[in-house]
C-alpha cells in the first residue's frame, strides 16, 4: 500500500486502510438517478482509544453505483498526523463484484496534500494520477500493462453483491485485483464463517472473512511496511448485508499491528431518514 507507507503509527494506517478498503466528493461526480442510498458512520479506534471517524455512503441505481467515503482522525492521532481526507469510486456492478469507471482520494498528511485520480475502461486503467509522485528507488518493483488490467479500485473491493439468499461462507473465497493509482495488490478474503450480530447499530447474520494483502507491483520489494502488511495474517473483516442496494459492505474492520489491534467499527447503519414534507396548516 504505497500511501499506507508514508505513515508509521497504527491508527494513521488503519484510516489508510479503510480508504484503501471501500462521502462528500469534492469534484461534484454524477450520482445515479433515482438511487436507493446508504449511508453508514465508523468510529476508528487504537488499542481501545478512539482516533477518528469516516462517513461512508452508497448510492446504487440498477447496476451503476457511486460509493464515497470521508474520515479524519482525532486527538493525539490528529494531533501528531493531521490525515483526513475523502476517497470517491464509481462504476457498475456485476455479479463478480464492482467494476470502476472512477477513482478519487483528495487527502492531507500533515500539510502535504494528496491526490490520487485513476480513470478505468472496462476494467482496465486508462490514466492514473499521483500527486506527490512516488520517489525512484531502486527496489520499487515496475508495473507492466498486466497489472493494471482486470482490476478494481480500493473503494469498490470489498463491496460484494449478494443475491436474497442467505449468507454463505463460500462467499469469501475470493481474490480480488487492486489498483490504487501507484501499485497493485491483490486482497485475498478467506476464512469464511457466517456469524450472528448481536449488538451494535446492526443486528442479524454477518459474513466473517480473514484478509491477506498480496503486494504485485508498484512497491518497494525491501521496504519494511511492504513486509510486515504482506506478512500480516491478523487481518480480518465483517460484511453485513445492506438490502436497500443489494450489497455486502464493512460493519468492522481489524488490524493487528507491531503496536496492538486497530479497529474500524461501525456506529451507524442505515439508509438515511426520509424528508417528510410538512402538513398543511388547518384553519379551523
Amino acid at each position: 500500500m504505497a500511501l499506507a507507507n508514508r505513515q508509521g503509527c497504527g491508527a494513521s494506517v488503519l484510516l489508510t486502510l479503510f480508504f484503501l478498503l471501500t462521502a462528500r466528493s469534492a469534484d461534484g461526480a454524477s450520482r445515479p438517478d433515482a438511487a436507493q442510498r446508504f449511508v453508514a458512520h465508523y468510529s476508528l479506534s487504537f488499542l481501545n482509544v478512539p482516533v477518528g471517524r469516516a462517513d461512508l455512503t452508497a448510492e446504487i441505481a440498477a447496476d451503476r453505483y457511486v460509493i464515497s467515503l470521508d474520515g479524519g482522525l482525532s486527538g493525539l492521532a490528529g494531533w501528531f498526523f493531521q490525515g483526513s481526507g475523502s476517497a470517491r469510486s464509481r462504476g457498475r456492478l456485476s455479479p463478480a463484484g464492482t467494476v470502476p469507471g472512477d477513482f478519487r482520494i483528495d487527502s492531507r498528511y500533515g500539510t502535504t496534500p494528496v491526490l490520487v485520480h485513476v480513470a478505468f475502461e472496462a476494467g482496465t486503467v486508462r490514466t492514473a494520477e499521483v500527486r506527490p509522485e512516488a520517489a525512484p528507488k531502486p527496489d520499487r518493483v515496475p508495473l507492466s500493462a498486466d497489472d493494471t488490467a482486470k482490476v478494481t479500485d480500493p473503494i469498490g473491493m470489498l463491496a460484494v453483491p449478494v443475491g436474497p439468499g442467505p449468507l454463505a461462507p463460500a462467499l469469501c473465497d475470493r481474490r480480488i485485483a487492486v489498483f490504487d493509482g501507484a501499485t497493485r495488490a491483490d486482497i485475498v478474503l478467506s476464512r469464511g464463517v457466517v456469524v450472528t450480530v448481536a449488538a451494535g447499530p446492526y443486528r442479524g447474520p454477518a459474513l466473517e472473512c480473514r484478509i491477506r494483502w498480496v503486494p504485485v507491483a508498484g512497491h518497494r520489494a525491501k521496504g519494511p511496511s511492504v513486509r510486515r502488511m504482506a506478512e500480516n495474517d491478523d487481518m480480518r473483516v465483517r460484511l453485513a448485508p445492506v438490502p436497500e442496494v443489494g450489497l455486502l459492505l464493512p460493519l468492522t474492520i481489524a488490524v493487528g499491528t507491531g503496536w496492538g489491534t486497530a479497529r474500524i467499527e461501525a456506529t451507524t447503519w442505515g439508509a438515511p431518514p426520509a424528508v417528510r414534507a410538512a402538513s398543511p396548516v388547518r384553519s379551523d
